[in-house]
């Protein structure tokens, strides 16, 4: 039996969606019927599509807003595009207000088009709650979500406030890769019972972790080989924007081609640099973490680490980048044996980190023979010594050869 309606089904078909994922199929019908929920699932496993297309179905049905808060604005519209053609099909219409964008023009819209799911940095959504543009008593669906991440962007007190003010009917769901102080203590906060769907456990990975040793002053080199691997298309993530604007202004004097997502960059600039990303045009972004938050990128290959990340939570979230809808693929931490060992404690267990050396074009766990390297060298050494010996025979060859031939003793002999 089909979970969603006819119409949601058309465009999942015309997608290639023909199968829900865990955490899609063991949310909708109670997020249809009106639940509040907190789902936890592993990132790039279709949480957006999980909570977006029975929020959709239910406003359809009882009318109403949803209202979708996002930490940042890459992932406001990121979400808004991924929702737009269900809702639309649905004859119901979706907007994102965004710090970013003109908010002049997003009132108008407000006012003209009275959409109905709402997807919003939670900055542009209490500046106009704050002055009544947005109604509570229309609020039927509150989604969070990256719930593990939102107090950053957002305070405890302004969330519950909200929440605990809806109405009755209205539902409040919570939904992210790691149980945070907002999923832990929702039932206190917003003054409701919440279900609980954590499919993390049930959730198989093919991304593999690896650890690259390397000391600083040879980071770029090994950047540099990093993008000629095989079907590669990376993310280099830094801590800083200091630290990624520097190791940028360096590496453009390389010949590798690549992208600066930086997160005081403007959006049209975003946008148009996950554009290429997407497509192709660039295949390596160097990134921070509130600037890739949550993006969703097909296919991408790796991720890098330019450093250990300082919290674990942090690991994790990159690590979501790739891999994404159960395809494969690899992290890798640059570092040396000091590193090695404070990121294998960091994870704690929770993944396999595996030293990983270069073969050519890709990367292997067999960590090279160094007999075979002598013997390589060895080989070039006497290859050297051989050409040395060949240009010498050749240059007395040459010697010799130049004092023969026809020379006239003397005149008298000249005809």
């Amino acid at each position: 039996m089909k979970m969603y309606s006819e119409n949601i089904q058309k465009v999942l078909e015309k997608q290639g969606k023909t199968k829900p994922t865990l955490i899609q199929e063991q949310t909708f019908q109670a997020i249809k019927n009106g639940a509040s929920l907190v789902g936890l699932a592993k990132t790039g496993t279709g949480k957006t599509l999980a909570y977006g297309l029975p929020v959709i179905e239910r406003i359809k049905q009882i009318g109403g807003q949803a209202v979708i808060l996002e930490p940042t604005t890459e992932l406001a519209i990121q979400t808004r595009n991924a929702l737009q053609e269900f809702a639309k099909t649905e004859g119901l219409s979706t907007i994102a207000l965004v710090g970013a964008g003109n908010r002049k023009r997003q009132l108008e819209r407000l006012k003209k088009d009275k959409p109905d799911i709402l997807i919003c940095t939670p900055g542009r959504f209490f500046d106009f709650f704050s002055e009544n543009k947005i109604k509570l008593d229309k609020i039927n669906s509150l989604v969070i979500d990256e719930a593990d991440d939102i107090l950053e962007f957002a305070k405890a007190d302004l969330l519950s406030s909200l929440g605990q003010n809806l109405s009755s009917q209205a539902q409040i769901l919570l939904f992210g890769a790691s149980e945070s102080e907002i999923t832990h203590n929702c039932e206190e906060l917003f003054g409701r019972t919440f279900l609980l769907v954590d499919v993390r456990d049930e959730q198989k990975s093919k991304v593999k972790h690896y650890f690259l040793q390397v000391s600083n002053e040879y980071k770029i080199q090994f950047v540099q080989r990093l993008a000629k691997l095989d079907k590669f298309k990376g993310m280099l993530f830094f801590d800083s924007n200091e630290t990624q604007n520097r190791f940028a202004k360096i590496f453009s004097h390389t010949k590798t081609k690549f992208g600066v997502l930086a997160s005081d960059s403007n959006k049209q600039v975003k946008e148009k640099l996950l554009s290429d990303f997407r497509k192709g045009y660039i295949k390596l972004l160097f990134v921070t973490d509130l600037a890739a938050r949550g993006l969703d990128i097909p296919n991408v290959s790796y991720v890098i680490n330019f450093e250990i990340p300082s919290e674990a939570n942090t690991y994790m979230h990159r690590s979501g980048r790739t891999g994404r809808m159960n395809k494969s693929g690899c992290v890798v931490t640059l570092g040396d044996d000091h590193d090695f060992r404070d990121l294998r404690k960091l994870v704690d267990g929770e993944y396999k980190i595996q030293r990983v050396y270069f073969n050519g074009y890709e990367l292997t766990t067999t960590r090279p023979d160094n007999k075979a390297k002598e013997e390589v060298k060895n080989d070039k050494k006497v290859e050297n010594s051989n050409a040395k010996k060949s240009a010498k025979h050749k240059k007395k060859r040459w010697r010799n050869k130049k004092n023969k031939g026809y020379h006239p003793r003397n005149k008298k002999e000249v005809r």
